[in-house]
């Protein structure tokens, strides 16, 4: 008789708030890169950098973090590490902000925290079986 094996719903969680994440920002940069009233008006506040090329890198970090979204659904230990990565990154730049928008900041924070703890507590969820 096979046995079933059990997954992490926290697991589960991480790789659900990294895709949100991901689609997040993936929109932003195609945003951006659409080039429309609202973001030509970025342009003064971004200090000369170029708003395309700002929308394309954030496009490609979304394109990133729904792949690690989707590695660390299906359990991977390269999605676990490019987890922890990406939600340690998180948390720590989150603390600059934390005087400019400091519930944002404290919200970013937990929810890496809780990332971090998730793709951590249960190692069994990334043992190749």
């Amino acid at each position: 008789m096979e046995s079933v094996r059990i997954r992490s719903g926290w697991v589960t969680f991480a790789a659900v708030i990294a895709g949100i994440v991901g689609v997040f920002n993936l929109l932003s940069g195609i945003a951006a890169i659409a080039e429309d009233d609202r973001t030509e008006a970025l342009n003064e506040v971004l200090f000369g950098v170029s708003i395309t090329a700002w929308g394309w890198f954030w496009l490609i970090i979304g394109v990133l973090q729904v792949i690690t979204a989707w590695l660390i659904y299906q359990r991977s230990p390269v999605g676990q590490t490019f987890g922890l990565i990406w939600a340690f990154v998180v948390a720590s730049l989150s603390v600059f902000m934390i005087f400019v928008a400091p519930i944002w900041a404290l919200v970013v924070m937990g929810l890496s925290v809780t990332v971090i703890w998730a793709l951590t507590a249960f190692p069994e969820d990334f043992d190749e079986a």
